[in-house]
């Protein structure tokens, strides 16, 4: 994958899905999202497999997730 698409990727995800605490599902959420993306999925493909996963583990969690600029 092209370093630039990368680092575009890396950006969108820091803007729109905002790191948070270690330990937070907030962040295990921004890990799926980005290996998913990474495969080739959309941005909106890749944050509802990462929901659907994460709410496993963690029933009440509320994503902060931005909307784009």
């Amino acid at each position: 994958m092209d370093y630039e698409l990368q680092k575009a990727m890396q950006r969108e995800l820091n803007e729109r899905i905002p790191p948070a605490p270690k330990g937070d599902p907030q962040n295990e959420l921004r890990h799926v999202v980005n290996s998913h993306r990474l495969s080739g999925k959309s941005f909106d493909q890749s944050v509802i497999i990462a929901l659907n996963f994460v709410r496993q583990r963690y029933p009440q969690f509320a994503p902060r997730i931005l909307p784009p600029r």
